[in-house]
């Protein structure tokens, strides 16, 4: 899903800022707001017609920077959480940077965003405005020209608090700086209250209770939350079972079970609460006033743990390891497994008998693999959140993962790594690298190897490569299948200068190449 390798994040966050123009886009997300937000915690439904939807009055790029908030690992396993700004000029970027960190730590210090903070990467996206502030503020007659298209009064006027954005340059400005973002927020610059939510854009002001909507809307796009107030819509709800978590037409709550009694961080207990998804009879919520209901509450802790759920089938326990799963590993090397920063539990097996000494192991050292008194044999790693937010069975295997190894000497019995120069020119050179399968079949390959000093490789084929310094790895294209027993593939190579004496301490799947 994400277009950006982890090494060229870590190179965003190390660089602090990356500039980019805004592409055409050859199919505009032209989005309508569901909901607006009330400065007394109320919420009502908003629909907008698409024509009187915000528009730019010109999509000439403005100057942005992407510039990273907070980066807790590789975006390919976190949520990436971008947070726009709109009509702040490029000498009240610092405002809106204040403005930011403000916004995050009160979206990070509810549940479950304080628990599991260190599952997103978040963003800002600084655009110098043409002129500072938004339409609409303080009346419907300003106008202001800003790169989003903020402005309050959305849908023809009607609604004062209703704040609006072209959807159509949010997405543009977004997917131009960090094409893999999962959730877009623009926070306008001004202090009038207002906000609305569209399915992955939430808008909000510099109001210090806005980040109130902000939270309703994550809500939303982040939990597949329903609304759980009961007005703008039918009396009676007709209709079949919710697909949404926190809403249920059983008035038992027998969807939420395990809850039932608990007492909720939102005040009181869990229940069966009718009214709800905008209808007041026929329908029930867990719980009688929850964020999903009013603005500046909890999360229930039905609301809460759909949430958590829904943050694991984003994102996987485990970031990376050294020797890739299904594999097979030497036990000659050390086996390295990075989690996230979670409190997790790490179990592991041997020819599936529990090894309780390494329970909460990350690595496993060549002297404990030796210690299994075996040449060859399967190893298990199982890790598990086993956090108290979450009761219901069918969520608990979302928090769980589950890896597998062959352990056994010669790199998966005789696989073998060679390079070969094809030819040299002096001031470059091509090569390649094929890699053949032992005597067991080849899942998927990794070729890591140096170069001396003063060489480069400056271009590859048939394999992803990922460079650090004189250290390059070279990963097996997801297309390229398995390699059967005795099978060989090749990626080819290019470098510079000429003369290029060959790589140095190369290994494949962690072991020697040859």
């Amino acid at each position: 899903m994400r277009a950006l390798t982890a090494a060229a994040l870590i190179l965003a966050s190390a660089t602090a800022v990356l500039t980019a123009t805004v592409p055409a886009i050859a199919e505009p997300k032209i989005e309508t707001p569901h909901e607006v937000f009330n400065p007394d915690g109320t919420i009502q439904r908003l629909t907008v017609k698409p024509e009187t939807q915000p528009k730019v009055r010109s999509l000439a790029a403005a100057p942005s920077r992407l510039k990273p908030v907070e980066i807790n690992g590789p975006s390919e396993n976190r949520i990436d959480l971008v947070i726009l700004g709109d009509g702040f000029t490029a000498d009240q970027q610092t405002d809106f940077a204040t403005e930011t960190d403000r916004a995050v730590a009160a979206i990070t210090e509810r549940e479950p965003y304080k628990t599991y903070r260190k599952l997103f990467n978040i963003w800002r996206i600084e655009i110098d405005s043409p002129e500072s502030g938004v339409s609409g503020d303080p009346t419907a007659d300003v106008k202001k020209n800003t790169p989003l298209g903020a402005a309050f009064f959305c849908g023809g006027g009607g609604t004062e608090r209703a704040l609006c954005v072209d959807t159509t340059a949010v997405w543009q400005y977004a997917t131009a700086l960090l094409p893999q973002a999962d959730q877009l927020l623009v926070m306008a610059n001004s202090t009038k209250y207002g906000g609305v939510g569209y399915d992955r854009i939430g808008t909000f002001s510099r109001n210090v209770s806005a980040t109130e909507t902000v939270l309703h809307e994550l809500g939303h796009s982040q939990g597949r939350l329903a609304d759980e107030y009961d007005y703008d819509g039918p009396e009676v709800y007709v209709g079949d079972e919710p697909v949404e978590a926190n809403v249920t037409i059983n008035a038992a709550g027998a969807k939420w079970q395990p809850w039932l009694g608990e007492p909720t961080p939102d005040g009181g207990v869990i229940g069966a609460f009718e009214g709800g998804k905008y209808s007041r009879k026929g329908i029930y919520r867990p719980s009688d006033n929850s964020l999903m209901r009013s603005l500046g509450q909890q999360f229930s802790l039905v609301n809460r743990e759909k949430m958590v759920q829904s943050f694991y089938s984003a994102t996987r326990p485990v970031d990376s390891v050294s020797t890739p799963a299904g594999q097979t590993h030497n036990p000659a090397q050390p086996l390295v497994v990075k989690t996230t920063d979670q409190a997790l539990t790490v179990e592991w097996t041997a020819d599936g008998q529990p090894v309780a000494a390494w329970n909460g192991k990350r690595t496993l050292t060549p002297a404990d693999l030796a210690g299994v008194g075996k040449d060859t044999f399967a190893l298990k790693l199982t890790v598990t959140d086993p956090t108290s937010f979450v009761r219901n069975t069918a969520y608990k295997q979302d928090l769980t993962q589950t890896l597998a190894w062959t352990v056994a000497k010669n790199n998966g019995n005789g696989a073998t790594a060679t390079f070969a120069k094809t030819g040299d020119w002096g001031s470059g050179w091509e090569g390649g690298v094929t890699v053949k399968a032992g005597l067991v079949v080849l899942p998927a390959w990794k070729v890591e190897f140096d170069v001396p000093a003063g060489f480069a490789i400056t271009s590859a084929w048939d394999a992803d490569m990922v460079r650090s310094g004189d250290h390059y790895t070279f990963t097996s294209k997801s297309w390229a299948g398995p390699l059967n027993p005795g099978a060989t593939a090749r990626f080819g190579l290019v470098g510079s200068p000429g003369n290029f004496p060959g790589p140095l301490n190369c290994t494949l799947n962690g072991n020697p190449c040859n």
